[in-house]
């Protein structure tokens, strides 16, 4: 059965309308049992909106481009990756680029579980991969220091586990979908994002109260027409990939005052082979921002002569470093042997940058990479426990305990569930069920032991989770 996940990372790896997301490009519905690598993030702003990754409860035949449903497939792919990521988030209105990961939020998140993550946020902003990005806002190892990225201490937590969704309340823009690309900021503890007004046809800049989901736009990101799930935040400095045009832009927005917000076209003259780039991670400490980029100058597929099947080459992706100023990427070092970045998802633990790859031959790893000499290990992901769980998704790193926290579909009990995963021991736990998720995106983040991400249930209509353990 193909899960909606998958379809929406083929919708948001074809999506480049006006309004949608363009992270990860998602063309097809993959199988659940083989999810395919997305490396696109990318959401289409457009009328339709729908987002999500289909957890696996739908038939995986539906795909999210009705306008505002959840669909929860996020397509996290680069771009020219055609590989799908196994989770995909479509977002309404396909229009990405192929660089980006799609994700859709406001309308549905639909999580397909199996295949390819392709999440469009149909906001009109494409950002990719900033993927899951870290959320924490503060940075730095030290929870509120103002340090690096990272998660900081926006709630205690007693250790219990519970799982709420909240209606977004869009009672002051009505015409607002697709929202997207959340990022916590434990200071004020308000989420940042964005968010497609369909009747204006403009991104903008928001922020949520996550007490009871109010929606407040605080600028007008003009020229923007594509975003993706993947953004970056640390010490009140917003990022994310997005697209106007046929331009590629890193936006950045710094929360004190939004309006001043800043759209610079990602110089790629040092490495004109690379594109599309995903996974953002913001150090901001050292100014820098991790990622990574293809290069699909060999990819593609080569007929082998009637009756046999065709060589598929993937795009080669490399961890590559931004300067936030300028938006100059430097590439360093090749992940080898994969076939593409699963779902966009990312994280940064103020030393070390860590992304969710698809396996040559199947299965998912997480690379993790150190940000001084750029060498890195790979870790399984979910495979070595918990064989029931699939398609695995929203990564979160919590610096207090050093884990990170996604969520993943138990196929045996049919549900969304909240995991921890261990990247030096390889263990994955299964902290609880979400209850009433049908559908997820690739949009999350993590303050403390506050989790956040946009899902939604059979009705498709996209809402804020807030997990806390």
């Amino acid at each position: 059965m193909i899960r909606p996940t998958a379809l929406l990372v083929f919708l948001m790896l074809s999506a480049s309308l006006a309004g949608c997301i363009e992270d990860p490009i998602i063309e097809e519905p993959v199988s659940e049992e083989d999810p395919s690598i997305d490396d696109t993030d990318d959401v289409i702003n457009g009328s339709n909106g729908g987002s999500g990754t289909d957890t696996g409860t739908d038939d995986g035949n539906s795909d999210n481009n009705n306008g505002g449903e959840p669909v929860n497939e996020t397509d996290t792919g680069n771009g020219n990756d055609n590989t799908d990521d196994g989770s995909e988030t479509d977002n309404g209105n396909s229009g990405n680029d192929g660089n980006e990961t799609e994700t859709d939020d406001n309308d549905g998140t639909d999580s397909e579980d199996g295949s390819g993550s392709n999440s469009d946020d149909n906001d009109g902003t494409d950002p990719e991969d900033g993927s899951g990005s870290d959320s924490g806002d503060n940075g730095g190892t030290d929870p509120g220091d103002g340090g690096s990225t990272g998660t900081t201490e926006c709630g205690t937590g007693d250790g219990t586990y519970s799982s709420t969704m909240i209606a977004f309340d869009i009672s002051a823009n009505p015409d607002f979908t697709n929202i997207g690309g959340i990022e916590i900021d434990c200071s004020t503890n308000l989420l940042y994002g964005y968010a497609w007004d369909s009747a204006a046809d403009v991104e903008h800049f928001i922020s949520i109260d996550p007490s009871n989901g109010l929606v407040t736009s605080l600028a007008e990101l003009v020229g923007i027409e594509t975003v993706s799930s993947m953004s970056a935040y640390s010490n009140g400095e917003y990022f994310a990939n997005m697209r106007g045009g046929s331009n590629d832009y890193l936006v950045h927005v710094t929360v004190s005052d939004p309006s001043q917000y800043t759209m610079t076209l990602f110089d790629f003259s040092a490495h004109p082979e690379l594109d599309n780039v995903g996974g953002l991670e913001y150090n901001h400490e050292d100014e820098i921002i991790y990622a990574y980029a293809t290069d699909d100058t060999n990819s593609g597929s080569q007929g082998q002569g009637q009756g046999q099947q065709n060589t598929i080459t993937y795009p080669d992706v490399y961890v590559v470093s931004i300067n936030p100023i300028d938006a100059v990427v430097t590439k360093h070092t090749q992940i080898e042997d994969i076939e593409g970045v699963g779902s966009g998802t990312s994280a940064y633990d103020g030393s070390h940058y860590y992304l969710d790859v698809r396996n040559s031959g199947g299965g998912y790893s997480m690379v993790k990479i150190n940000t001084i000499d750029y060498s890195m290990t790979t870790s399984t992901v979910l495979q070595s426990t918990n064989e029931d769980l699939s398609n695995a998704g929203g990564f979160e790193i919590n610096l207090v305990d050093g884990l990170i926290y996604g969520y993943a579909y138990d196929s045996q009990a049919g549900v969304e569930v909240f995991v921890s995963y261990d990247v030096a021991s390889e263990s994955v736990v299964q902290i609880g069920n979400i209850d009433g998720v049908q559908y997820v995106t690739s949009s999350s983040t993590n303050g403390g032991n506050d989790f956040y991400a946009i899902m939604s249930g059979s009705d498709r209509v996209s809402k804020l989770v807030h997990i806390t353990y």
